[in-house]
């Protein structure tokens, strides 16, 4: 039986690595100007650490929570304020502190004690919440600028590496 359960377990680490990778590089983006960086080993050890532990009392496994971390990042960006008409805004700093990731952390697990009120939340409202975040968490990915770059007539292209490299034809 113990055999059996190598394919799975091997599948399960290669999605919980990527995703905390992906995760990670997201977050992570030369755009953003982060001062403290990020600690990728230190992440992968804690996430085999608390997986094992959590795998031998029965409970979930961690993971990275990417769309939720994408935009728990976006929300301690600091935007430039004075911009050129057509310009985009870009980012000043981005408040770099751990304080809201541990009550977001708290207060879920306070959702255990407060059922009873949560449930009280309509679920189209939950559905919205997860919608826009998801929608949101695409911005400033690579992926999708590309992707948006197959609906945009080529004159209205911005002026890129990946864009000028490409032969139109």
């Amino acid at each position: 039986m113990m055999a059996a359960s190598v394919l799975p377990a091997i599948l399960v680490f290669i999605l919980i690595f990527m995703e905390s990778q992906i995760t990670a590089l997201i977050v992570s983006k030369k755009e953003r100007m982060l001062v403290k960086g990020t600690g990728f080993h230190l992440d992968l050890l804690i996430i085999v650490v608390v997986g094992g532990v959590s795998a031998l009392f029965g409970l979930p496994w961690l993971s990275a929570a990417t769309v939720r971390s994408v935009t728990h990042t976006n929300a301690l960006t600091v935007m430039s304020k004075a911009v050129a008409p057509g310009d985009k805004p870009r980012i000043q700093e981005v408040k770099e502190q751990r304080v809201t990731g541990f009550l977001v952390a708290v207060l879920v697990g306070l959702s255990i004690v407060i059922g009873e009120v949560l449930r009280q939340i309509p679920l189209a409202v939950l559905f919205g919440i997860f919608l826009y975040m998801g929608v949101m968490s695409l911005n400033g990915i690579q992926l999708t600028e590309r992707l948006i770059l197959l609906l945009m007539p080529p004159k209205y292209h911005p002026d890129h590496n990946y864009v000028r490299k490409v032969r139109q034809t």
